[in-house]
């Protein structure tokens, strides 16, 4: 079932308040009431739909539920030069794992920086092909976007990943279902620096390390979507000092297999 169905079934049952109000077929009091409600249902269905921290619409992994102090650093949206290679480099000097969602166009298009990201020991999972919002696919294309995203990394390092991250986090029953079909596991976040917005390093650096709890996903950005060529630069420079920061708190980096 998609959340477009659920958003519309909502909307007819809205303007069937209303219209039952205005014709006195019910109490306008009640024609009211029953909209208002509607409204906050459709509502409902689409926050579940595009806030990462739910299980809704199907299981997805946002967090761990260790009481240790691990926590796991991702990056969507690469591999993109010069940024993937700066964060690899980051990463190998601070003996930091981490977990890439790969876009598969981009994974095409620069496959030896997929190998390095394999061969310092990263996780890889993919996040589709070519970075379009699932929630405005039907079903085929859903899994296509999956598969084709899965086929791209397996191509390249000999090795299928397990591991999704739908586009901006947008998920429904008709994704999930196509991602379970797939045996793939979505996973999400918990901390959210929004680190495309370049809001600064100092700033990135604070919602990260004030965030972060024991089980915590990070969301951080080493490319972009093929669409369009922003900078991944402060990102690259906040890196360092999460780590150590984060480090100071106590806290182990991992791989999100390992929450």
């Amino acid at each position: 079932m998609r959340m477009i169905w659920l958003l519309t079934a909502a909307t007819v049952a809205c303007l069937l308040f209303l219209a039952g109000g205005y014709f006195n077929k019910i109490k306008k009091r009640i024609a009211l009431l029953g909209a208002v409600i509607c409204i906050l249902v459709g509502g409902g269905f689409l926050l579940l739909a595009v806030l990462p921290g739910n299980s809704f619409y199907g299981k997805v992994l946002y967090r761990g539920t260790t009481k240790e102090k691990l926590v796991a650093l991702t990056f969507d949206d690469g591999p993109y030069p010069p940024y993937t290679e700066q964060i690899l480099a980051v990463l190998k000097e601070k003996k930091v794992p981490a977990t890439f969602f790969l876009v598969g166009e981009n994974a095409k298009a620069h496959p030896d920086l997929v190998r390095e990201e394999e061969a310092q020991g990263h996780l890889l999972g993919t996040h589709t092909y070519d970075h379009k919002d699932l929630l405005r696919l039907g079903g085929p294309d859903i899994r296509s976007e999956l598969s084709a995203g899965v086929k791209i990394v397996e191509d390249i390092t000999g090795k299928r990943p397990i591991f999704v991250r739908p586009p901006h986090g947008f998920k429904d029953f008709a994704v999930l279902e196509q991602v379970e079909a797939l045996n793939l596991k979505a996973v999400n976040w918990s901390v959210l620096p929004k680190d495309w917005t370049k809001p600064g390093v100092d700033v990135i650096v604070h919602r990260v390390v004030d965030g972060v709890k024991p089980g915590s996903i990070v969301l951080l950005h080493d490319g972009d979507s093929p669409a369009r060529k922003a900078s991944r630069q402060q990102t690259v420079d906040a890196l360092p000092t999460i780590i150590d920061q984060l480090r100071e708190k106590g806290y182990i980096f991992v791989t999100v297999d390992k929450l």
